[in-house]
């Protein structure tokens, strides 16, 4: 897998590949899809997992929370971390921390563009905060690669309350309950990282 400079592929990561990076990556899409129109076609999204085998489904939970935020799950089925999976990411967003260590442990080179979800969504809220909308490039590819470069210059500057905040919890074999919590987690983090990478209007 290649990236190229026209377009612009996203991972995210969590251990099973079942739970978190899946719930994340098809709200990730649908909301690509209802921004950009014809243009979501410059955007790849997929997932992996650090603990996984390759084909394994969403669990029911998971797929249930993905449903009730509007995105689809069907036909998800799981992939196994490799370092051709970190190489084609241009944004890799994990569960934990621990996951962000075990991809940069893969691909050292990509410890610019690895972020655990939470703390890219705040740190590029950040970012937008102090950048004047005019200084941001247009083009939804030259955004979000500017985002990103932003976002490496600012890591650490704008922390959490707690360092745990940047961890979402695995939800499997937990209540419906617990996938609902980490769901939320999930759909506000992935909401503020796509509304910083492309905006927040909608494009034809």
């Amino acid at each position: 897998m290649e990236t190229t400079l026209n377009t612009f592929s996203i991972m995210f990561v969590c251990t099973g590949n079942m739970c978190r990076s899946p719930m994340a990556e098809r709200l990730a899409w649908s909301l690509l899809a209802r921004r950009l129109g014809p243009d979501v076609a410059r955007f790849r999204v997929f997932s992996a997992g650090t603990g996984t085998r390759n084909g394994r489904a969403m669990t029911p939970e998971a797929a249930a929370v993905t449903s009730a935020y509007g995105a689809d799950p069907n036909g998800f089925l799981s992939s196994e971390l490799t370092p051709g999976h970190v190489a084609a990411a241009d944004l890799v967003l994990t569960a934990t921390r621990a996951h962000r260590s075990d991809v940069v442990t893969v691909d050292p080179v990509a410890l610019r563009r690895s972020f655990t979800l939470t703390e890219f969504a705040r740190t590029s809220s950040a970012v937008l905060a102090s950048t004047p909308p005019t200084d941001l490039p247009f083009d939804p590819v030259e955004r979000s690669r500017a985002l990103v470069a932003a976002a490496a210059r600012r890591r650490g500057t704008v922390r959490p309350s707690r360092p745990d905040e940047d961890d979402i919890p695995d939800p499997i074999g937990r209540p419906m309950e617990v996938y609902q919590s980490t769901g939320a987690v999930i759909a506000q983090a992935v909401d503020a990282t796509i509304s910083a990478l492309v905006g927040v209007g909608v494009r034809h």
